[in-house]
């Protein structure tokens, strides 16, 4: 089977109802781009008012900077108004995270395959987007044991997509499985296909031979 090199159930980081989700099954995607959004308004107003706070803090530090200047507050009364300028930064730092946390961004290319939640509904650690990179492409053969020694990372395999795809692509082994099941007398090996140009489709069958 042809499948994608990487899946990822998305979920949001902190519990929050669903307020809209900015791509759509079949999309492709970039990493970065945003996937969806929780409700935000209280962590919004409190970005707002650790912004007040900061500024304020400021003034107050530039203030009294020129006032320990002339000698007419002590180091200890300056350190103070520092420190409280230095916390104010902070908190709008973290105000900023938090916010931050209710805006999901994709951490890979590739394409939305499944959407599970919908805008309205309370999410927590339940995924709310499936997303995949289909490049590259990965596929994984069951060799028999008889072939140990054999098959080694860096080779190519020859692999054939099952109709209508058809034709022939080359894949590259970038694991032999060290371990074999006894049972059936089989390893596995993971090869990967180059599919920059989006030629070749996932979750179709295919079969493969070792390359020349």
């Amino acid at each position: 089977m042809i499948e994608p090199s990487v899946r990822i159930d998305v979920s949001s980081p902190v519990g929050g109802v669903l307020d809209s989700v900015n791509v759509a099954v079949g999309e492709r995607i970039k990493k970065g781009q945003q996937l969806f959004s929780l409700r935000s308004d209280v962590e919004a107003a409190a970005v707002a008012l650790s912004k007040v706070r900061a500024e304020f803090s400021l003034r107050q530090y530039e203030r009294n900077e020129g006032l320990y200047r002339d000698e007419l507050i002590s180091i200890h009364e300056r350190d103070e108004f520092k420190t409280e300028f230095d916390v104010a930064l902070q908190e709008l730092e973290q105000a900023k995270a938090v916010l931050n946390l209710r805006k999901v961004v994709s951490t890979i290319n590739g394409v939305v395959i499944d959407r599970f939640v919908e805008p309205g509904e309370f999410v927590t650690t339940e995924a709310v987007l499936a997303i995949a990179s289909l490049n590259p492409l990965r596929v994984e053969v069951v060799m028999p044991f008889d072939s140990w020694g054999v098959v080694k990372e860096g080779q190519k395999l020859r692999v054939f997509p099952a109709e209508p795809v058809g034709g022939e692509v080359s894949a590259r082994i970038i694991l032999v499985d060290p371990i074999v099941d006894a049972a059936s007398g089989t390893y596995r090996v993971r090869a990967e296909i180059d599919n920059k140009n989006g030629q070749l489709p996932a979750g179709i069958e295919c079969q493969v031979a070792l390359g020349n």
